[in-house]
């Protein structure tokens, strides 16, 4: 007896997927912080809402594919070996999409639960982030040594130390082997040592 093999995805379908992300993102870019609804994401990939979710499991699994993909466009902006300046485009992107900053911050919430959609996309997406900006500040070192360190203001130090609370309790959540307490005490000092140069 032959033996059948198992046919993958039609490229149909594959392209037809990849259409609804770029669409996606289009329509994210293109509205406030509510984000556009699955009717007008639809609508730019000339489907139904029901046709839409037709190409993913279920409607988180859109969401995540979306971020995903944000991530891809991101990543083919910057040198993953140069040093963390070139990082900026990103956050000037970032901060023109409220939207998708928006649906990162619903899906981070999720994403502790194993069940959720979310949850394979952030476990893999922190550690990887975590080694590309480790590479980055080392290549920093090594072009800028002996390089002063930055003085910074009080509110700016309140602001990034909310901010890396927050996220670090999301990657603690999903890995207990970050130094939660360790890294905040550590960023702190640093923060301190930052205002406190400031003032002089």
């Amino acid at each position: 007896m032959a033996q059948t093999t198992r046919r993958g995805p039609y490229a149909k379908g594959i392209a037809k997927r990849q259409q609804i992300l770029k669409e996606a993102l289009a329509a994210y870019a293109d509205s406030d912080s509510a984000g556009p609804s699955l009717r007008a994401i639809a609508q730019r990939a000339e489907l139904s809402e029901r046709g839409l979710l037709h190409y993913f499991p279920a409607r988180d699994e859109l969401f995540v594919a979306i971020l995903a993909e944000r991530d891809a466009a991101d990543r083919a902006t910057f040198d993953p070996d140069g040093p963390v300046d070139d990082l900026a485009a990103v956050t000037a992107h970032t901060a023109k999409t409220p939207g998708l900053v928006r649906l990162f911050l619903e899906m981070t919430a999720a994403a502790p639960d194993p069940g959720h959609a979310a949850h394979r996309f952030f476990t893999r997406r922190y550690p990887e982030l975590r080694d590309l900006l480790t590479r980055k500040f080392r290549r920093s070192a090594e072009t800028r040594p002996g390089a002063p360190a930055p003085r910074v203001d009080p509110a700016f130090a309140a602001r990034i130390l909310i901010a890396a609370s927050d996220g670090l309790q999301a990657q603690w959540l999903l890995d207990p082997d970050v130094d939660l307490e360790g890294d905040l005490d550590r960023l702190a000092q640093l923060l301190q040592a930052a205002t406190a140069a400031a003032a002089q």
